[in-house]
């Protein structure tokens, strides 16, 4: 995924994206502008496919999610800026299936407003996200941290008290 800081100004920042957003939900509000092309979206519990040009407006602690259907340029404007969140790391590759979501819903319940921890997986956490937005509503950072064919790293933050 590439994609290219354009400037920033009393934070406020603003990003080019040619390939997509992969799900996301940080703890300040963002627009994304689809410039050109068509997209998959996600905002929230909410899916469909929009034609350039379109504005999402994305409240703070929503996911969100763009992936192009064609070529696409999308511009992201956030009133924020990821911070990494200082944590563990814990690989729920080596956990038992059933008990992987009933322990990062237990970890997180345990942090404090800004803190932080990372997961290991070997598939796309993404219903776990879903999971942990109905139980701690508006609460859930969630980001992308690296993704390969059986390795999937999200940062997961408390974004209120």
């Amino acid at each position: 995924m590439v994609i290219n800081q354009v400037g920033s100004f009393n934070h406020m920042y603003v990003m080019l994206s040619q390939e997509g957003i992969l799900p996301s939900a940080r703890g300040y509000r963002r627009i994304y502008i689809l410039l050109e092309g068509s997209a998959k979206y996600m905002l929230g519990q909410k899916f469909g496919i929009s034609q350039s040009p379109c504005v999402f407006g994305v409240e703070e602690g929503d996911i969100f999610a763009l992936i192009p259907v064609d070529r696409a340029s999308i511009l992201e404007i956030s009133l924020g800026k990821d911070e990494e969140c200082e944590g563990e790391t814990i690989d729920l590759r080596f956990v038992e299936h059933g008990a992987r979501h009933p322990l990062v819903m237990k970890k997180f319940s345990e942090l404090k407003k800004g803190e932080g921890f990372y997961i290991i997986n070997d598939h796309d956490p993404l219903p776990l996200y879903f999971q942990m937005s109905f139980a701690f509503p508006k609460k859930v950072g969630w980001r992308y941290v690296e993704v390969k064919e059986d390795f999937w790293k999200i940062g997961i933050k408390k974004l209120k008290e």
